[in-house]
């Protein structure tokens, strides 16, 4: 009896590693940037344990809208059984996508929230909340009757859900302070550093700077040490993970804080959702990343460290 109950259980397992296997991911993306390579490496790793078929697609040009819409019509042609987007601009994507779901396909919108309706769930950051973190701590490094500035990055979308709410929370903080926003980054390719000198050089009298994406963040960290500026300038950055160049500024006192997001996160919790939803299960509406607001007060703890690249 237990040889027949051990042989069921294994034949069992041998059917279900073969169904995982038969599960087809359509995998489409922003871009191929810091942040979105990451991404990819997530969803692999997570497609590679469940044992999925994944097509990963990004264009190579950032804020491509014309190359991304054209990358989802091709997964339309392909016999996918889910599909993890992270959509420019949702609103164009309807189309598509109700295609897709008239076909059965489940659909997890990564980063970016599709119209409503339109995903079986959605995984990324609470872009608002991660926002506010950063805005309020920015005001604090910068007392009123003083400036700061933000580096903007160019966006298909104008000014992002992130950097509105940075605005506004810094402002309503600070309601005697000056935030400049003048300056964007990322216009033309790899403009971050060029972009940062332009800001320093445009406003030299800034308390503080906040570079809400990874390229900007990085770019500024060299910036401020070649205009000698470092720990004179205190900076506020986004990014990814924990790069050496980040926890060696916060370390010296020239990074005051760093809003660590996980991108290899989010890309496995995109599939990882995806498998979820074809084997049956009911996930919430919304399922949130975590991220980390790392200051020099907690960049050696262990939980800190574990990001750290």
């Amino acid at each position: 009896m237990k040889f027949l109950q051990l042989s069921l259980l294994m034949v069992a397992a041998f059917l279900a590693r073969e169904t995982v296997a038969a599960v087809k991911i359509g995998v489409l993306l922003k871009d191929r940037d810091l942040f979105w390579s990451a991404a990819e490496k997530g969803a692999l790793d997570a497609a590679r344990a469940a044992g999925a078929e994944v097509i990963v697609k990004a264009p190579l040009t950032p804020n491509s809208l014309s190359q991304q819409l054209a990358m989802l019509n091709a997964l339309l042609k392909e016999p996918i059984d889910a599909l993890v987007v992270a959509p420019l601009t949702p609103e164009d994507f309807r189309g598509p996508i109700e295609a897709l779901r008239a076909k059965g396909v489940k659909i997890v919108a990564l980063d970016t929230a599709l119209p409503e309706g339109l995903a079986d769930v959605f995984v990324g950051y609470n872009q608002v909340v991660m926002a506010e973190d950063a805005g309020r701590f920015l005001a604090e490094l910068v007392p009123d009757g003083d400036r700061a500035a933000l580096l903007r990055a160019n966006s298909i979308e104008g000014m992002s859900v992130r950097e509105k709410t940075l605005i506004a929370t810094f402002r309503a903080a600070r309601g005697q302070a000056t935030l400049y926003t003048d300056v964007v980054a990322g216009s033309e390719k790899q403009d971050d550093y060029a972009k940062s000198v332009m800001l320093l050089e445009r406003h030299p009298n800034v308390r503080a700077v906040c570079t809400p994406f990874s390229a900007a963040s990085l770019a500024m960290i060299r910036a401020l040490q070649d205009k000698g500026l470092a720990g004179k300038v205190l900076q506020v950055g986004f990014g990814s993970s924990l790069p050496d160049a980040v926890a060696t500024a916060i370390e010296n006192g020239s990074m005051a804080g760093w809003v660590a997001q996980q991108p290899r996160l989010i890309g496995s919790k995109g599939v990882e959702a995806a498998v979820q939803l074809l084997a049956g299960q009911t996930l919430p509406a919304s399922l949130d990343v975590p991220y980390f607001l790392v200051t020099k007060a907690n960049l050696n703890t262990a939980e800190v460290q574990a990001i750290r690249r």
